[in-house]
């Protein structure tokens, strides 16, 4: 008999769940410290400082917009120079601008400390973490964005009572104080000795000198960029995160205004977080090799509906837990499909790069939301208004999504 074949099939190499762990707890450190504990301290701030309430989410608004600004930009470094450097800059810049915030008692401070801190955002919240992992998975990339958005998504139910009650016992300065101190000595450790360069050494040997290498890239991100299915992710993310925006910060005082109990309004709003787990730990159960194009109608079908079950019966307990259950859940499920629909319709090779293109809009549009949806609510008098608009939102975000679904027909 002729001896059988020594060749085994490749070994599967193991996945990098340490690293994977690592960006994940720092993730959920980042967005309870540095975004959801700010709607714990906006109104003692403003009762402390007598700056008025415009300025001070005004300064909210400057973050966001310095974080879509710097989304491209620090997508481009980590696709060069990998997260080595950045993330663990990001992280301690955030800890540092809420001690300055904390501190300071000019209004320039305040601004500057917003500034600062929306460059720590871009530098550490999702995006580059996702980059980083989508790089070390492979084509288990799916895996490694579910766990990071797994515990991401418990930031602001672990956060928004921890800084409630740091503010009620210490007052909102020393609050900000210990939590700026928390990001610092947790999150920085955390994200030292990460990966670095995700390019092809060989591809950047071979570039011009910088000016004509700057061109190059400019144009091919411009290629992408005009790319109908990239529109439709541009439009359909950027709708959903303005709404997202909108909703984190007005949906506590529209139903105070339109008279249901404080009490149930709380109850809804801290089942976001859980339901947002919920819906990740569903896709990730059902849907190990999910396309994020047929996953996400389902989310949007559930958006539109929990908006519509408010602008029914608005101020009922009932409707408002049934929003949050809808809502929690496809709210977590889109996080996921924005972190994977890129690298599923365009590859991983240039994905830090893409994700920080793609980002832009986004932050932009959830930087604008609460404030033009709020001045909406001053002008008509009418917090329905700003439901309506909401829910215009989700079906701007559907028709995005439509888009995406006839280009990738044509695409093969």
């Amino acid at each position: 008999m002729p001896p059988s074949s020594s060749i085994s099939p490749p070994r599967k190499l193991p996945l990098p769940w340490s690293l994977a762990w690592r960006l994940a707890v720092g993730q959920f450190f980042a967005w309870g410290i540095l975004y959801y504990a700010f709607a714990m301290v906006a109104g003692p701030l403003h009762d402390d400082t007598g700056w008025s309430q415009e300025f001070v989410n005004g300064g909210l608004s400057l973050g966001l917009l310095v974080w879509g600004i710097c989304a491209l930009p620090a997508g481009a470094w980590i696709q060069r120079r990998g997260a080595r450097l950045l993330m663990p800059a990001g992280a301690f810049l955030g800890g540092v601008s809420l001690i300055l915030m904390a501190t300071c008692t000019a209004s320039w401070g305040y601004l500057l400390s917003w500034i600062l801190l929306g460059c720590a955002m871009a530098g550490m919240l999702y995006e580059p973490a996702f980059a980083v992992v989508t790089t070390a998975f492979g084509q288990e990339y799916r895996r490694g964005i579910i766990l990071i958005t797994l515990l991401g998504g418990l930031a602001s139910t672990a956060f928004l009572p921890l800084t409630h009650a740091l503010v009620d016992t210490y007052g909102w300065r020393r609050a900000l104080i210990s939590l700026g101190l928390l990001q610092v000595l947790v999150a920085v450790p955390l994200h030292l000795g990460l990966p670095g360069s995700i390019s092809n050494p060989s591809s950047l040997e071979a570039l011009p000198p910088w000016y004509r290498r700057f061109i190059h890239w400019a144009g091919e991100l411009r290629h992408y960029a005009t790319d109908r299915r990239f529109i439709g992710l541009s439009l359909w993310f950027t709708a959903h995160t303005a709404a997202f925006s909108a909703l984190t910060f007005l949906f506590a005082p529209i139903h105070q205004r339109l008279g249901a109990d404080t009490e149930h309004v709380l109850w809804a709003m801290a089942t976001f977080g859980p339901m947002q787990v919920l819906g990740r730990l569903a896709l990730a159960f059902w849907g190990r090799d999910f396309r994020a194009v047929s996953v996400g109608g389902w989310a949007l079908g559930a958006l539109i509906l929990s908006m519509v079950l408010l602008l029914i019966w608005p101020a009922h307990m009932i409707s408002m837990l049934g929003f949050a259950v809808l809502y929690g859940a496809a709210n977590g499920i889109t996080t996921i499909l924005k972190g994977t629909s890129v690298a599923e319709l365009f590859g991983t090779e240039r994905y830090a790069e893409l994700n920080g293109l793609l980002s832009g809009p986004l932050i932009l549009g959830k930087a604008a939301s609460p404030l033009v949806l709020a001045s909406m609510w001053s002008r008509t008098g009418m917090p329905e208004a700003v439901l309506v608009a909401i829910l215009g939102l989700f079906v701007i975000a559907a028709l995005g999504w439509l888009l995406v679904v006839k280009a990738s027909r044509g695409v093969r």
